[in-house]
């Protein structure tokens, strides 16, 4: 009897992820601040060729979902760029851990099962980038298309670029731990689904605490967002633009 498909991917699959433990991972520069870790780790773009095969480059964007409910995504095309690892030990202690300042503290994180790092210390593009794309206690990795992924977070079709500009920026900085409509991470509060912040907000409030929540509210748990953004501003006014489209989408729907 011949061997089914099935069995022969498995197979395949196995024989794949055996070879991707012996790549020899790079040091990394944690975003925490501690200048080289060695992390025992798998490549990532190698391992998801190895499970879903080489389909996933022509995907949209990768959603990573951690224990604590923290979810953000990455686009296909920074995991091709750059070159990203699935950790799951640290190679120079027992712990998986790592010292990380959180609320104006400083705590011992557990990293486990998996920690996704970027080859840093040669990239001047993801030192820049700091901490986007870094989550911990990591238990998911799934393949999504935005608009089927998150419907209800979408803008309205034939929304201005400076909406959808907004969208982009909202699922990389703010979606991770914020829904918006029920969709997104659940650390932070609803920022759509019974009112907005556009609704009950000074704008020029809402740019200062997206810029750095810590001015308005000392050891807010909301970080601030990464100084070293390309064009910064222009990204605060997007997000603004994005919430404000969605308040109103939200204020025209017929009652259900």
């Amino acid at each position: 009897m011949a061997p089914s498909p099935r069995i022969d991917a498995l197979a395949a699959a196995s024989v794949a992820l055996a070879a991707l433990l012996l790549a020899a991972p790079p040091a990394f520069a944690d975003p925490a601040g501690e200048p080289s870790l060695p992390f025992d780790a798998l490549p990532l773009a190698p391992l998801l060729d190895a499970v879903y095969g080489p389909g996933w480059r022509e995907e949209e964007e990768i959603l990573l979902t951690c224990s604590d409910g923290y979810a953000p995504t990455v686009p296909v095309s920074r995991v091709l760029a750059h070159h990203p690892w699935l950790a799951f030990a640290r190679a120079d202690q027992p712990g998986f851990t790592v010292e990380k300042r959180e609320s104006g503290e400083v705590k011992t994180i557990s990293l486990s099962p998996f920690y996704l790092v970027w080859e840093n210390l040669d990239d001047a593009t993801v030192r820049q980038e700091a901490d986007y794309g870094w989550p911990y206690q990591l238990v998911a990795v799934d393949l999504i298309r935005a608009r089927e992924r998150f419907p209800k977070m979408a803008p309205p079709e034939g929304s201005p670029p400076e909406v959808m500009k907004g969208f982009a920026a909202f699922r990389i900085h703010c979606a991770k731990c914020h829904e918006l409509n029920g969709e997104g991470g659940s650390l932070g509060p609803e920022l759509n689904a019974a009112s907005s912040p556009v609704e009950s907000r000074d704008p020029a409030w809402l740019r200062a605490w997206i810029e750095d929540p810590s001015r308005i509210r000392p050891n807010a748990r909301m970080p601030a967002l990464n100084p070293a953004l390309p064009d910064r501003a222009a990204v605060v006014d997007q997000i603004l633009a994005y919430l404000g489209a969605m308040a109103r989408a939200r204020g025209a729907a017929p009652d259900s």
